[in-house]
């Protein structure tokens, strides 16, 4: 019997659409370390693969060549990125994967400078 994740548990609605989605950090392929929004329910042909993790959290790792299929039906849900399937206004892009996260909030927000600490020129 194949593992689907709770009807309920962990759902928001997209800010955008309004669709149900999951938020879960990836821990492979191109957004490796960030929090991406899944779609709620499985979707067989998503490419990804979510599953709980031991602190009750959400991860979710990108199907490749030497992990092409869902591990363990009783463990993995195959998933979808909301972004590939968003009905909201403008099409929502995903974050530029080639920077890493925390540049990548700064390219978004603009540069900062801190001032010297007291002490320092």
């Amino acid at each position: 019997m194949p593992t689907t994740p709770h009807p309920t548990r962990g759902v928001t609605a997209c800010d955008r659409c309004g669709a149900a989605i999951r938020w879960a950090i990836c821990i492979s392929g191109t957004y490796k370390g960030r929090r991406v929004p899944l779609n709620a329910l499985p979707a067989p042909m998503g490419g990804y693969a979510a599953r709980s993790d031991q602190h009750g959290g959400l991860v979710v790792r990108q199907l490749d060549a030497e992990f092409p299929n869902v591990e363990d039906a009783r463990l993995e849900w195959p998933a979808l990125l909301h972004w590939h399937s968003c009905s909201g206004g403008q099409n929502p892009q995903p974050p530029t994967p080639d920077l890493p996260p925390c540049a990548a909030q700064a390219h978004r927000a603009g540069t900062a400078v801190q001032a010297p600490l007291w002490g320092q020129r």
